[in-house]
């Protein structure tokens, strides 16, 4: 596979990725709070931070979903969501170590983390 066709599909995937995570969550929040223990988090008292955290995230899948229709153009979009997956990542671990979320959160914070290797990737090869 050539590397414009393997960075298209990244981008692809991690849309998708963000997309229906964000949905997900967004769904539990609204339908299915008996859920939260699940992943170890406590029922918030309100879910508008939680839930406006989502949409950004569904947000940042749109983006990528740009991205991979045009390569060449975009790269703060790929930085900053970098950056924000990378952040997510440490929040995870962070929240982990101190106890308010189990390993389920933070393995999906691993999948960010490799995403952010491969979006680091491409800004320095593409």
């Amino acid at each position: 596979m050539n590397k414009k066709l393997y960075y298209k599909y990244l981008f692809i995937v991690a849309a998708l990725y963000n997309i229906v995570n964000s949905v997900i969550f967004i769904f539990i929040s609204i339908f299915a709070t008996e859920l939260f223990p699940l992943f170890g988090v406590a029922l918030p008292p309100s879910m508008i931070w939680l839930q406006l955290s989502l949409i950004l995230i569904l947000i940042f899948g749109i983006g990528y979903f740009i991205v991979s229709r045009d390569l060449e153009k975009n790269h703060g979009l790929v930085l900053i969501g970098a950056f924000a997956k990378l952040m997510f990542f440490i929040l995870t671990l962070m929240y982990f170590i101190l106890g308010d979320v189990n390993i389920l959160i933070v393995l999906l914070g691993g999948i960010d983390l490799i995403m952010v290797c491969l979006f680091i990737e491409f800004l320095l090869k593409f």
